[in-house]
């Protein structure tokens, strides 16, 4: 059944790229023909952000509440604010990204890897390799890697559970092998829907994860990550908005039921829709962009226009006047006085099927080099890293379609907040937070590295950890049955228990 869901979203995505198979063989024998390169390629890309059953549960409900991006709906208030477990919620990414992703990319690779005439399909199968499985081994820890994917090419079934030290020592071999392999000269890369083919963006991309993987490890392996990040930026990153690794979704109608999936819309769109339109913005986020004048308020949320009445924090307002106000993260929507009415929601542009998915970003790799420099580990200046982070972070909103920010107030805003020479890792911290928004997983992965935005304390009585922010997702418990010799050595490393207080490798805050 799991395979012949996967086939049938894949089916769609063939025919839109073009790409031919036996179709009828497939069905009949499915271990006998596998799908083309293109398509796996175009497959893995959509799933990435199409996928709403995960971006549903890892994205929105546990990241995007953990991080206090969102707040208000009932499950990101009762699971993602109140940290309450819930193993289908845990376990989704896990699932769907072992299945619909690694298992078509390493696919690609094995396939590709001794063919001098798809050397670039090759290298890009590499850099999606690393892409996915940097968003498993971040939420969960430890998990399989060099073994992953291999069940149809050499019949692995149980694959050895890396340590995530050794999984990021791979990723950063992978990207240098791939940004080397990577020719504007050489084979055409198919159903590439992140660039078109562009090679030269590939290998940005290439070096631009490197960086992000780079300032990962830097509180656990700060000598490494020096050496990594050095090389990233010798290699080359993004250079602009242009260069942004985004997903440009279709307007087709949304559908994770079993038998009939399709990823071609956005997943977190999905989600948002889904929840009925009671998921904010939480206060912490509000207030920080309100309160700091910060041109991207009005992109992000419609004002509510009021009547003389007290504001959510009790003082007057004077009727008709604008305000914009969001959930305190552990409360719901109905909770709230004026519950939907009083609060700003978010722009239905963030909610369409076609809305535009950010993988990786201009503004990341500047906040992120604005940091490596402060650290003293490349060169240039921290603070026109930092000015160039935020601008694009700013006009990276433009993809969505919403009204844009005048020159004149982005200006006016990086002026008023320069960097600040003793706050540098609580500002960038803060503004890749925000530029991480819609992206939660990122931001998660990134809070949990430096501790910064400071949350707003978690005081509800029936919190399962009592108010304490999970660490990591918990692996799937039926592992033990399907692959227990290399499950419970995981957990041994791990902390000895299946459980999200303990840390992943490079968090060691």
């Amino acid at each position: 059944m799991k395979f012949k869901q996967i086939l049938i979203a894949a089916l769609s995505v063939f025919t839109m790229v073009s790409c031919t198979e036996n179709f009828d063989d497939l069905m009949k024998d499915p271990v006998a023909l596998s799908p083309n390169p293109a398509g796996q390629l175009s497959f893995a890309q959509l799933c990435m952000s199409g996928d709403g059953y995960y971006q549903w549960r890892a994205n929105l409900i546990y990241s995007g509440g953990f991080v206090q991006h969102y707040a208000g709906a009932w499950n990101v208030t009762e699971f993602g604010s109140k940290f309450k477990k819930n193993d289908d919620y845990a376990t989704a990414l896990w699932r769907n990204a072992y299945s619909n992703e690694m298992k078509g990319i390493v696919d690609v690779i094995e396939k590709t890897s001794a063919d001098p005439a798809a050397s670039n399909m090759n290298a890009v199968a590499k850099i999606m390799k690393v892409m996915i499985a940097q968003r498993i081994t971040d939420l969960y820890g430890d998990a399989p890697y060099s073994e992953a994917g291999l069940g149809f090419s050499k019949g692995i079934v149980a694959p050895k559970y890396d340590k995530q030290q050794d999984i990021y020592n791979s990723f950063f071999k992978e990207l240098q092998e791939a940004f080397v392999q990577l020719n504007p000269a050489g084979d055409v890369v198919k159903g590439d829907l992140f660039y078109n083919g562009d090679i030269n963006k590939w290998k940005k991309l290439a070096n631009t994860m490197r960086l992000r993987l780079a300032m990962r490890i830097s509180e656990v392996s700060p000598a490494e990550a020096e050496i990594q990040a050095k090389a990233a930026l010798q290699n080359g990153v993004f250079e602009s908005n242009a260069d942004n690794c985004i997903m440009k979704h279709l307007d087709f109608a949304f559908n994770d039921t079993p038998g009939a999936l399709d990823f071609r819309g956005n997943g977190l769109a999905y989600a948002l829709l889904g929840n009925e339109n009671n998921d904010h913005f939480s206060s912490l986020l509000i207030d920080y962009l309100r309160d700091n004048a910060d041109p991207r308020l009005d992109m992000l949320v419609n004002p509510k226009t009021t009547s003389s009445m007290p504001n959510m924090a009790g003082q007057p307002v004077q009727p008709g006047e604008k305000i914009h106000e969001g959930i305190k993260p552990g409360s719901f929507v109905w909770e709230v006085p004026g519950s939907v009415t009083a609060t700003s929601s978010i722009k239905t542009d963030y909610k369409k099927r076609t809305t535009p998915f950010l993988h990786v970003s201009y503004s990341e790799s500047q906040l992120l080099l604005a940091e490596a420099a402060y650290r003293g580990w490349v060169s240039g200046s921290a603070a026109d890293y930092y000015r160039k982070g935020i601008e694009a972070g700013i006009k990276q909103l433009e993809i969505y379609g919403v009204p844009t920010a005048s020159q004149s107030s982005i200006d006016a805003y990086l002026t008023s907040k320069p960097l600040v020479a003793g706050t540098e890792k609580q500002q960038i911290g803060t503004q890749l937070w925000i530029t991480y928004l819609f992206n939660s997983i990122e931001a998660y992965s990134n809070w949990r590295r430096t501790g910064f935005p400071q949350l707003i304390p978690i005081t509800n009585p029936d919190s399962e950890t009592m108010g304490v922010t999970p660490t990591r997702l918990y692996y799937p418990n039926d592992e033990l049955q399907k692959n227990k010799v290399n499950f419970e050595e995981a957990l041994s490393r791990m902390g000895g228990t299946n459980d999200w207080l303990n840390k992943v490798w490079w968090d060691v805050n």
